[in-house]
């Protein structure tokens, strides 16, 4: 079986598991008897782990290679969403998905690296927006469906379910011809430092842009349930269903990158994604009715594909000889900045400014796009 295809599979798993507690978040904190605040850390501790855990996965596939430490992380990842599920306090909840989030993490950013590894650059951003449509796929069914199935099901089954679906991909993965990374110059090359990254311009560039892209892009996101309930005064169904079209809209747009590519340029692409990004928060400040909001869905998606899958290509040739290690400080940021535009545009929504969050992330994010079309790819010195 092609390496990529289990690859795949496993990421679609580990996209549902990102976003699925936000629409169950009530029904685990009934079952276990706890607080809506208390249960939500094992979505704090989830993403910390997530994040964090780059900085060790990227180093580690350089030297055991990617699929070595997928598998190894696919096999804890299942183990401890099963244990999520059987989990009968609060606290057993909370580290429980911690450990599953420390695993998780090792997944979509090897993936990425993987197609680093297997594609030349210029066939590299298709592969990444095929790869895209995956996980956006994921990432809209545990915002549509996510609900129903902890409804009419139970939320332990859920969790339960993916879990043992991911041992498929995983133990399959043992049966691969054992690979290792394309290493440099030879046995007696310097090791690369995460500070030889950081000391390259072009690299620091694409570090930053993709720590604001977060910032601005998935910290208001974050919120967007909350603005259309209050703005729409819709149900967290009818919500679960409008953000899922984010998802759809990263579909379409990683389903049409190889016509794209044949006719724009990697900085087109970047620059336009910036454009419709910041057009669909912008779409959001009039007070239109909630058809407006499912078309800025739309658009946010589409404009994400070329802008982040741009920053993406970028960040797995910084450093061919220790891709790994470059990329997940890439994807270090990526995490960092979601946490901190999270708790930064939050502030703004507390206060009641929901449309001065909106025109922030609309205005930065044309700009995060500008910058990004401004310039071309680079390696670490």
């Amino acid at each position: 079986m092609k390496p990529l295809l289990l690859l795949f599979g496993l990421a679609f798993l580990v996209s549902v598991d990102l976003r699925i507690l936000a629409p169950v978040l009530p029904s685990i904190a009934t079952s276990l008897g706890a607080t809506a605040g208390a249960t939500g850390l094992a979505m704090t501790t989830y993403s910390l782990a997530y994040g964090s855990g780059q900085l060790a996965y990227g180093p580690l596939s350089d030297r055991f290679g990617r699929i070595a430490v997928i598998r190894t992380a696919a096999l804890g990842f299942s183990v401890f969403s099963v244990v999520s599920a059987l989990s009968l306090v609060t606290w057993h909840f909370v580290v429980a998905r911690l450990v599953a989030g420390a695993f998780a993490g090792a997944v979509i950013p090897l993936t990425i690296v993987y197609i680093g590894d297997t594609y030349a650059y210029a066939e590299r951003q298709v592969a990444i927006a095929r790869f895209a449509v995956v996980t956006s796929a994921g990432l809209a069914f545990s915002a549509s469906i996510g609900g129903m199935i902890a409804h009419f099901m139970s939320w332990r089954a859920m969790l339960a379910g993916y879990g043992l679906l991911a041992l498929t991909p995983a133990g399959l993965m043992f049966s691969l011809a054992e690979e290792r990374p394309p290493r440099g110059a030879g046995a007696g090359e310097r090791v690369v430092r995460y500070m030889d990254f950081l000391a390259d311009p072009r690299a620091l560039l694409v570090y930053v842009l993709v720590f604001v892209e977060g910032f601005l892009c998935w910290g208001a996101v974050t919120y967007l349930g909350a603005f259309a309930q209050r703005r729409h005064g819709l149900d967290q169904l009818q919500i679960g269903l409008l953000i899922a079209l984010f998802g759809v809209g990263t579909m379409v747009g990683g389903s049409l990158m190889t016509p794209f590519r044949r006719r724009l340029s990697e900085n087109v692409l970047a620059g336009t994604g910036g454009i419709l990004m910041s057009a669909s928060f912008f779409l959001l400040i009039p007070r239109w009715p909630w058809p407006a909001f499912a078309a800025s869905m739309l658009i946010l998606g589409l404009g994400f594909v070329g802008l982040y899958s741009t920053l993406q290509l970028r960040g797995t040739e910084i450093s061919p000889a220790a891709r790994g290690k470059a990329f997940s400080l890439f994807a270090f940021n990526l995490f960092t900045g979601i946490a901190a535009g999270t708790a930064a545009l939050g502030r703004l929504v507390d206060a009641g400014l929901d449309d001065t969050m909106l025109a922030v992330s609309g205005g930065g994010l044309a700009l995060v796009g500008a910058a990004a079309a401004s310039v071309r790819r680079g390696r670490a010195r």
